[in-house]
C-alpha cells in the first residue's frame, strides 16, 4: 500500500490537469523586512544625513559671511583709493592757488603798474610839473 500511495502522489504531481495555473515559482523566495544586517547595509544613517544638512547650512552661512567681508574690504579699498586721489587733487589745487596768488601779487604791484603807466603809456603824476606830451604833429 505504501507503494500504491507513492505512485498516486507521483501521478498527482505530474498530472497536467492538476498543475497550478499561477506563475512559475522561482528557485528562492525574497522576504521583505528588517534583517539583522539591514542597519549595516544602509548607506547613510538618518542622523548622519541630518548632521550633513546642518553642516551644509553652516557652510553656506560661513561662505555668505566671507563674501560679505570681501565685499566690505573691496569697498574700503576703493574708498581709500578715491580719498587718496581727492587728496592729491586738493594738493594740486592748493599749489595752483599759491601760484596764482603770487602771480596776482606780482601783476598788481604798485611798482609794475607805475612802470607800465610811465614807460608804455607816457603818463606822469599830477603835480610833478612835467608837461604831458601829446602826439607829435609833424
Amino acid at each position: 500500500m505504501a507503494a500504491r500511495g507513492q505512485a498516486l502522489a507521483e501521478e498527482r504531481a505530474f498530472a497536467p490537469s492538476e498543475a497550478p495555473s499561477a506563475l512559475p515559482r522561482s528557485s528562492f523566495e525574497l522576504i521583505e523586512g528588517e534583517g539583522l544586517d539591514r542597519q549595516a547595509r544602509r548607506a547613510l544613517d538618518p542622523s548622519w544625513r541630518r548632521a550633513f544638512k546642518v553642516f551644509l547650512v553652516v557652510l553656506a552661512a560661513f561662505m555668505g559671511l566671507a563674501v560679505a567681508r570681501v565685499q566690505l574690504t573691496v569697498g574700503c579699498v576703493e574708498a581709500l583709493s578715491e580719498n587718496a586721489q581727492l587728496q592729491a587733487d586738493v594738493a594740486g589745487a592748493k599749489e595752483q592757488v599759491q601760484s596764482l596768488a603770487v602771480e596776482s601779487s606780482s601783476l598788481s604791484s604798485f611798482e609794475r603798474i607805475e612802470r607800465i603807466a610811465t614807460q608804455n603809456l607816457g603818463m606822469v603824476y599830477v603835480g610833478t610839473g612835467a608837461p604831458l606830451a601829446g602826439p607829435e604833429e609833424g
